[in-house]
């Protein structure tokens, strides 16, 4: 009986030491790289945007720029989450059609960057500028689409260091 408490109490204790916030997303890479940071986030929102996979079409990006701090922010947010969307492939939209947000940025000051995350979101990435030739980039989400993303800024980086 003893054993069966003390099994318990330990279950109960790991289960509860490893509850995270939802609200939180984790940090899934963090890395310097070589580019500017409007470049690079034009460049990766544009290949996310015509990227055809089938579980990047739900998938909404924002590209936002915060001059006053040298930063812009990516943001992929899940359509089927977010209130007063409707979904390409709902009854009420037979045709499918792909309707994409526009692939300008954003502006906007660092004091509304705090309220972009209030929306469910996939991934959001933000390069913040160091010096004339560095970004420091770090993406927090999904873990799956996070990857994906990471790998297409990778590639960006590398079409801006040939050029």
């Amino acid at each position: 009986m003893k054993k069966a408490i003390a099994g318990l109490g330990i279950f109960l204790m790991s289960a509860c030491a490893h509850l995270i916030d939802s609200t939180v997303k984790p940090e899934q890479f963090e890395a310097p790289l070589a580019g500017e940071h409007a470049v690079l986030a034009s460049c990766v929102t544009h290949k996310l945007q015509s990227n055809g996979r089938s579980y990047m079409r739900p998938l909404q990006f924002r590209n936002r720029q915060y001059p006053d701090i040298e930063a812009s922010e990516i943001h992929a947010y899940d359509t089927r989450y977010l209130p007063n969307a409707i979904a390409t492939y709902a009854p009420s939209n037979p045709d499918a059609i792909f309707i994409y947000a526009h692939t300008a940025p954003e502006i906007q000051s660092s004091a509304q960057r705090r309220d972009n995350d209030k929306a469910v979101y996939a991934f959001a990435l933000l390069l913040q500028q160091i010096d004339s030739h560095t970004v420091q980039a770090s993406l927090r989400g999904d873990p799956f689409i996070g990857n994906i993303a990471w790998k297409i800024l990778q590639s960006c980086v590398m079409a801006g260091s040939e050029s």
